[in-house]
């Protein structure tokens, strides 16, 4: 790097990559021939980012760059080459995984306790993800508390991001809800509970993460925007535009259209017995169309408030044998637990990562505050 001069210059919305690789000194044709060498490398230039630095280095006995960098994440970069024949080379970083343990107790929320810990939004995702279906998330108490042991990546001695999670428990009213990382082939879930019982059950209890129920199923609601009673045969959950809206289970769509009060939506049938409908959506997910087969879990659309709505949320309807039902106090069927040789290879596996588990303090926020400020 001595022998260089650094520009570093911010990508903002609006940004043009040709318009700033001419004020380099390139020409169309060859600002061409470098995005054409970048997708024959495996990088596509419509992966960057607003707000991601392009750094442009310049020999100190040269007046032009010779060289533009991009990082679009901490585990790799890559280098442009602004000279003939305009090479471009994606660069993998070495990336260290150490297996890390947290935990915390709940004090005012789950998110604030996670803040605490300087625990990332992927990992409280990948948390709730697997102990959703055993914790009630929308209902949080003071006093919860959780540990969780994961893979911790590093580059260049440096934390970057969270690999899988090893193990969690969450403890509840001195009741503990554990969720165990257990890969095998033939078996279709990764996690299951402490008796082997799969984490991902037939359904989720949300179609929709970090929400808040602001509407429930009521047969004589007052509607907020017709101002007159009204069945309400769905549950809202409230949630900022854009947020993505998630298949409950697996299925087929069987529409994605928008009609009358219900805005934009989409339904899926799951089978012969189970149908979910989703309402209000701002815009439907790529590829979403009728005869299309989802996965429980994926992006289906985006939370909008089309149709008959008064803010951003969307209206989770859920149909049992042709008849809508209030899903929240349904008794949904329950996955099949593991069986056989599979269930004792667990049961060696689980106790041993409880072992794992039992080790881990929890700790208060007090307690955290202290050990950060011990910091050398």
């Amino acid at each position: 790097m001595d022998r260089f001069h650094l520009v570093e210059n911010q990508l903002s919305k609006g940004d043009v990559l040709g318009k700033i690789l001419n004020n380099q000194g390139l020409s169309a044709k060859e600002i061409m021939e470098l995005v054409n060498n970048s997708e024959k490398a495996g990088f596509t230039i419509t992966r960057m980012m607003v707000g991601k630095n392009l750094s442009f280095l310049t020999s100190k006995t040269e007046t032009k760059a010779g060289f533009m960098i991009y990082e679009p994440s901490p585990y790799e970069y890559v280098v442009f080459s602004l000279k003939a024949p305009f090479e471009v080379k994606v660069v993998k970083r070495a990336v260290e995984t150490r297996q890390v343990a947290s935990s915390g107790v709940l004090e005012s929320s789950f998110w604030q306790a996670l803040i605490d810990n300087e625990l990332s939004d992927e990992l409280a995702d990948g948390m709730i993800d697997i102990l959703a279906t055993s914790v009630d998330f929308y209902h949080q108490k003071q006093g919860d508390r959780f540990k969780v042991v994961y893979e911790q990546h590093f580059v260049e001695g440096r934390a970057v991001g969270t690999g899988k999670i090893i193990a969690a428990v969450y403890e509840r009213d001195n009741k503990e809800y554990y969720a165990f990382n257990f890969e095998k082939e033939g078996l279709s879930c990764k996690y299951y509970d402490f008796d082997g019982r799969p984490a991902r059950k037939a359904f989720l209890k949300a179609p929709v993460k970090f929400s808040r129920i602001s509407s429930r199923f009521n047969m004589n609601r007052l509607h907020p925007v017709l101002g007159y009673h009204k069945a309400h045969f769905g549950t809202d959950y409230a949630a900022p535009y854009g947020t993505p809206i998630l298949a409950v289970a697996d299925g087929v769509v069987e529409e994605a259209t928008r009609r009358g009060g219900n805005g934009n939506f989409v339904k899926l049938r799951h089978d012969n017995t189970y149908s979910t409908q989703y309402l209000h959506m701002q815009s439907f997910a790529k590829g979403i169309r009728p005869g299309t087969r989802v996965s429980q879990g994926q992006t289906i659309g985006y939370v909008g408030s089309t149709g008959l709505a008064t803010g951003p949320h969307v209206c989770f309807r859920f149909w049992k044998n042709g008849q809508q039902v209030d899903h929240l106090r349904l008794n949904l069927p329950a996955p099949e637990p593991i069986k056989g040789e599979n269930l004792k290879q667990y049961e060696a596996a689980r106790d041993a990562l409880k072992k794992q588990l039992d080790t881990v303090p929890y700790r208060t926020s007090e307690e955290i505050a202290k050990a950060k400020a011990a910091r050398p």
